[in-house]
């Protein structure tokens, strides 16, 4: 089988080239960026969604698609081009593809199509409503939109596969990581909140934040207002390729939509500890007055009919980046 994965050059994408690789598949990436040195790709073509003629040129002689490629930002300055890339590139992407006898298009959502820090109850399944409060998740939405209504029109194959927070184990020790940094670095989230758009909150929880802040990085716990630790799911790279591969082949799949995640959420009073044993840094307790994370997103839909197995959760994945720094 030939597959082309889109966005192969990203982390999630890179690791599933390999991990199919690996498993006998003939691997075609598709990325404005061009792979390292030393490709994990039978063949790639460099090119954008927005270019119908690259597209055309990545898709000849595919047999599925696994669709990753969009851009993550939650700055409001840069939703023209959100959209442009996400909902238009994905709208570009079906018109070549529902001409084609595809065996599969995988498409890659997001949780915050539910939302997952306002839900309406707990745990998230895939019967939660979708109701997305970013302009990120309203595009990850239009996208599963136009996915359904091309399979409906021309019996093109797909699934949907709604992506929990999904982080490389090795990001958790680094401060300037763009998710893990801002999350467990009390210097990286100041960075992060002096970058977005201000507003009472993140003003306020800018001052919490650097009231206790020093030139050496410390970690912070994330607390509410009434001293709550955060609480949400975080999906290792490995397993959401392993949920991926399902999707791809796994006949239940056609035509569902699943949640890919890990197993459970943690709090990160005890995630933090724990991640604060390995890299010695100081830990401090932050009330912020930003949103609260405070989630379970369930994946028993795609345990029950797929076969999927999360093996990593946070605590795992915190040794794993240990091990692999010494």
């Amino acid at each position: 089988m030939k597959i082309l994965i889109t966005g192969a050059s990203g982390r999630i994408g890179s690791t599933l080239a390999a991990q199919l690789k690996e498993h006998g598949y003939h691997v075609r990436g598709f990325d404005i960026i061009a792979p390292p040195p030393g490709t994990y790709l039978d063949d790639h073509v460099t090119g954008s969604l927005l270019d119908l003629n690259a597209i055309n040129h990545a898709l000849l002689g595919i047999d599925a698609i696994v669709h990753l490629a969009a851009l993550m930002t939650w700055v409001p300055e840069d939703n023209a081009r959100l959209f442009e890339a996400n909902v238009t590139g994905t709208f570009q992407l079906l018109q070549v593809a529902k001409d084609m006898a595809l065996s599969r298009f995988v498409f890659a959502s997001s949780g915050e199509v539910y939302p997952e820090l306002n839900p309406r109850q707990h745990p998230i399944t895939e019967e939660h409503p979708t109701l997305p409060t970013s302009a990120y998740g309203m595009s990850k939405l239009l996208g599963e939109q136009m996915v359904r209504n091309i399979s409906e029109q021309t019996g093109l194959p797909y699934t949907i596969l709604r992506f929990s927070h999904t982080q490389v184990a090795v990001e958790l020790l680094d401060p300037n990581s763009f998710f893990s940094g801002p999350r467990f670095y009390v210097n990286a989230k100041i960075r992060q909140l002096q970058s977005l758009p201000q507003s009472p909150a993140v003003t306020r929880t800018l001052q919490d934040l650097q009231a206790v802040a020093s030139a050496q990085e410390q970690h912070y716990i994330s607390l509410d207002r009434n001293g709550k630790p955060f609480r949400m799911g975080m999906c290792d790279v490995r397993d959401m390729c392993q949920g991926i591969e399902l999707a791809l082949t796994h006949e239940n799949a056609i035509n569902e939509t699943f949640n890919i995640g890990a197993r459970n959420s943690f709090n990160f009073d005890e995630a933090v500890r724990y991640l604060a044993k390995f890299t010695g840094l100081p830990v401090v307790d932050v009330q912020l007055s930003t949103t609260r994370y405070d989630y379970e997103t369930s994946v028993e839909k795609a345990i029950q009919m797929l076969g999927y197995e999360p093996k990593y959760n946070i605590f795992k994945m915190i040794g794993d980046a240990a091990e692999q720094a010494l």
